[in-house]
């Protein structure tokens, strides 16, 4: 199952035995640029590869997203920072790809809201998002045909 918005697209893909993410970004700000990150989820993968990914954005968007009351509880402690040409968190990087492997921890969390485990595979086009995840689990729910309920 595969859904489009835009240039963007996320596929569910059946994977028995497990998840797994794989997720490309490609960002015109050339500090983070093109970064690719895979996934098999697991409790240690979890914890030991993405729970500590940081959102990012860049700085010359702040304005406009806190007027538009999102990102209000952003800060340098929470989240990475650029402008255009550099990084502006002075501690650096948690992971050279930190960038894409928060979009891994984002389609963990999205999908979550299923409501239990899917078992599948997740590859995400270079602008997906949050929109996307949720169209992509939004339609998987709507096609009963796509999706059963098995037992561990």
């Amino acid at each position: 199952m595969q859904v489009a918005i835009g240039d963007s697209f996320g596929e569910l893909r059946l994977m028995r035995g497990g998840f797994r993410a794989e997720v490309e970004i490609d960002f015109a700000n050339p500090v983070i640029g093109r970064q690719s990150y895979s996934l098999d989820l697991n409790p240690e993968s979890f914890r030991r590869e993405i729970c500590r990914a940081r959102t990012f954005g860049c700085m010359n968007d702040v304005a406009r997203l806190w007027s538009a009351g999102f990102a209000l509880g952003a800060s340098f402690e929470n989240s990475v920072v650029f402008d255009d040409n550099r990084l502006l968190n002075t501690e650096g990087l948690r992971f050279s790809d930190e960038c894409a492997r928060h979009k891994v921890l984002d389609v963990v969390g999205d999908l979550a809201l299923a409501g239990l485990p899917l078992l599948g595979a997740y590859p995400l086009g270079a602008r997906g998002g949050h929109k996307l995840n949720h169209a992509v689990l939004t339609a998987l729910m709507a096609d009963r045909s796509a999706w059963r309920v098995v037992e561990a």
